[in-house]
C-alpha cells in the first residue's frame, strides 16, 4: 500500500507589526544576497531583487470619434459598449488598446513566499556548485520542481516557505516522503529528519541572520515551534521533544 508521510515544522518570530511592502522588498534582496531567493510556483524566472529601474505597463480602452481620443476605461467590455451606444447616435465611433509605459527607480516586489536555494535555470533545475559558478547552491539536492519542493538525494522532498504575518514572520519546513510500504520508525527519522537537518540549519541560519539585524529586528532566539508528522492514510502525531530540539540546534552548524 503506498504511504506518503509528511513532516511539518513551522518556526514563528514575533514582531510588533508585519513588514510593509518595501521592507519586504529589502528583505528578500538581502535574503537572495545570502543564497535564498523568495519564489512563487510555477516561476518562470528568478527574480533579481533590489533597488533599481522598473518599468511598469498599464493597459486601458480608449474611446475614439472621428480617429479623435475623447476617454478611456479599463475594461475592453466596458469600451465595447460605450461604443455601440455611442453608435446610435453618432458616426465614427471606435475603441482601441491605449498602452502607457512608466519607469522609475523601485524596490522589486517579492513574487512569493517559497525559499529556493540558487538553481541552474537552464539545465533539469540541478544545483550550482563553486567551480562554475560565484554564486553556488546554499546545499546540495537533486533538483527543483516547479511546484517548490526541492528533491534531495535520497528521495525525500522539502518545501520552505517564509511567510510574512500581521504577527511576525513563519519559517515552515515541509518534508514529503512518497513509500511503496509502510516505513519503520527507524527509518523514517532518518530520511525525513537526519538526512535533511544539514539544510534546515542552513537555511534557518541564514533567514535568522538577516531577521534579527537592526533593520529587522526580529528576536530569532524566544521562538515559538509547531511540528507535526503525518503519514496520509493513516494517522498524525506530534514531532517528539528530541526532534524538535535537534532541528533547532542545526542552526548553530548552518555559519
Amino acid at each position: 500500500m503506498a504511504i506518503e508521510y509528511n513532516r511539518t515544522m513551522k518556526i514563528k518570530y514575533e514582531h510588533d507589526e508585519r513588514l510593509d511592502k518595501k521592507n519586504e522588498a529589502r528583505l528578500a534582496q538581502q535574503l537572495q544576497n545570502k543564497g535564498l531567493n523568495m519564489m512563487e510556483t510555477y516561476w518562470s524566472e528568478v527574480p533579481e531583487y533590489g533597488y533599481t529601474l522598473i518599468t511598469k505597463k498599464t493597459t486601458r480602452y480608449g474611446i475614439y470619434m472621428d480617429d479623435e481620443l475623447v476617454f478611456d476605461v479599463h475594461y475592453l467590455s466596458t469600451a465595447n459598449e460605450i461604443v455601440e451606444g455611442l453608435s446610435n447616435k453618432f458616426d465614427n465611433v471606435s475603441t482601441d488598446k491605449v498602452v502607457n509605459e512608466t519607469t522609475k527607480k523601485d524596490w522589486v516586489a517579492t513574487s512569493g513566499c517559497y525559499l529556493l536555494p540558487n538553481f541552474d535555470e537552464y539545465s533539469p533545475f540541478k544545483p550550482l556548485y563553486e567551480d562554475v559558478t560565484d554564486k553556488p547552491s546554499l546545499f546540495d539536492f537533486n533538483e527543483i520542481e516547479r511546484d517548490c519542493k526541492i528533491t534531495l538525494d535520497n528521495g525525500v522532498q522539502i518545501r520552505i516557505a517564509l511567510e510574512n504575518n500581521y504577527n511576525g514572520m513563519q519559517l515552515t519546513f515541509t518534508t514529503f516522503w512518497h513509500c511503496e510500504t509502510v516505513q519503520r520508525k527507524e527509518a523514517i527519522e532518518e530520511h525525513m529528519v537526519k538526512f535533511p537537518l544539514e539544510i534546515l540549519g542552513k537555511v534557518q541560519s541564514v533567514v535568522e541572520r538577516v531577521l534579527k539585524t537592526k533593520q529587522f529586528g526580529y528576536d530569532v532566539e524566544n521562538v515559538e515551534i509547531d511540528c507535526n508528522f503525518k503519514a496520509i492514510t493513516l494517522n498524525e502525531s506530534k514531532c517528539t521533544p528530541d526532534i524538535v530540539k535537534m532541528t533547532r540546534e542545526a542552526r548553530k552548524n548552518g555559519n
